[in-house]
């Protein structure tokens, strides 16, 4: 997808995520301007993540598609979620805020989505399940809270759940797969 197909997708969803986030399960600013909600459904993205582990390679190229999956995830948190968060665009009255948002939303379940897949392909090796399969499962599981904590005003989330990518990044690299970040992933692209 081009940039400037991308750029016309996100200019045809953004009025729709305002209007869809000016319900109840949107938070309203002092200002007047609303968040608005994340959009959910019933997708196996919204499901926990299983952590169990298999006692023998069960896919091929599993390290190598877990480093992609967990790479394209991270990266994705880090531009839309945390860096924002550290440029204090999410607090309220800032410029650009609703935007990053949006953006924070798509990325929510962005990051969500990679982790599944990579936690399917880190229960496929045993050596990398023991060590990484909890804390990737509980990445998982706490990035959309993180980003709900945020609308509220509290950091909190977004800091653990940086500290756990850390961890991740730091368990994955000593069994021998270590991640390199890609932050330039399309938040538009269709599931693999």
């Amino acid at each position: 997808m081009t940039r400037a197909t991308r750029f016309l997708v996100l200019l045809l969803l953004l009025p729709l995520l305002l209007i869809g986030g000016c319900g109840p399960n949107s938070s309203s600013t002092a200002a007047g301007d609303s968040v608005p909600a994340d959009p959910t459904g019933t997708s196996s993205d919204a499901q926990p993540i299983d952590a169990s582990c298999p006692t023998s390679n069960t896919i091929a190229f599993a390290k190598t598609k877990f480093v992609l999956h967990s790479g394209l995830a991270f990266g994705a948190f880090h531009r839309y979620l945390y860096k924002p968060y550290q440029a204090g665009t999410f607090k309220k009255g800032a410029n650009g805020r609703i935007a990053a948002f949006i953006k924070g939303g798509l990325a929510a379940l962005f990051v969500k989505r990679e982790i599944r897949l990579a936690s399917e392909d880190v229960k496929a090796n045993p050596t990398l399940c023991k060590a990484i399969a909890a804390p990737l499962a509980k990445i998982g599981n706490s990035v959309q809270s993180a980003l709900d904590k945020l609308k509220g005003g509290d950091a909190s989330g977004v800091t653990d759940v940086n500290s756990l990518i850390s961890g991740v990044e730091d368990s994955s690299s000593k069994g021998g797969a270590p991640i390199t970040e890609n932050e330039d992933a399309d938040l538009t692209s269709t599931p693999s």
